[in-house]
């Protein structure tokens, strides 16, 4: 479940680079979209990891795995209703501008099947957790994953002020939360 967290934020990192140069705008609306999704989509990967250390796989089986994953991945096409949710050609400097009711739904998605039960189970996982080392990995953990949050509620609140000034500040704040996604690799999957 891990890999494929690190897997669709990947993808969607490398799609953001490539639209980054392209001016065509229906290909820059739909690059853009499939960006934000899988940046998205990766979270419920995350979930799934979190839920199979705190629950076990035979509470937590492939079934409901995949029920997790698929009506997560459902909810975020629902994006593709807000007909103007997305913005983004010359009259926008080429950087994307979302409306209020795709970021305001956009939130409630993620927060609500994803966020808020991650970080719920990642804190219980903590605090079950006995020996030193263990809660000293853990805590790199959740460095981790509240970095990526960090990151995408700050990126999508970006997205949809649409305002210059708060964009570079910004862009300078999120910086160090790039790195988010080592902790969470750190904490977990290199020594644990």
């Amino acid at each position: 479940m891990l890999s494929f967290f690190y897997l669709c934020t990947a993808i969607g990192v490398l799609i953001n680079v490539i639209y980054a140069n392209i001016y065509i705008e229906l290909v820059v609306h739909i690059l853009h979209f499939i960006t934000y999704f899988m940046l998205c989509f990766s979270l419920s990967f995350l979930l799934v990891f979190v839920l199979l250390v705190a629950k076990s796989n035979r509470i937590i089986d492939k079934k409901v795995q995949v029920s997790i994953i698929v009506v997560f991945g459902l909810l975020l096409l629902g994006l593709l209703l807000f007909p103007n949710g997305i913005t983004i050609n010359e009259s926008t400097n080429w950087k994307p501008e979302w409306s209020w009711s795709f970021f305001i739904y956009s939130i409630i998605v993620c927060s609500m099947m994803v966020i808020a039960p991650t970080s719920y189970y990642s804190i219980k996982i903590y605090r079950k957790f006995e020996h030193p080392k263990l809660k000293k990995k853990w805590i790199y953990f959740l460095i981790g994953v509240f970095g990526y949050y960090f990151l995408y509620y700050g990126t999508s609140l970006s997205n949809t002020l649409a305002d210059p000034t708060f964009r570079v500040i910004w862009s300078i704040i999120s910086l160090p939360t790039l790195i988010g996604s080592y902790f969470i690799y750190y904490g977990v999957a290199k020594t644990i």
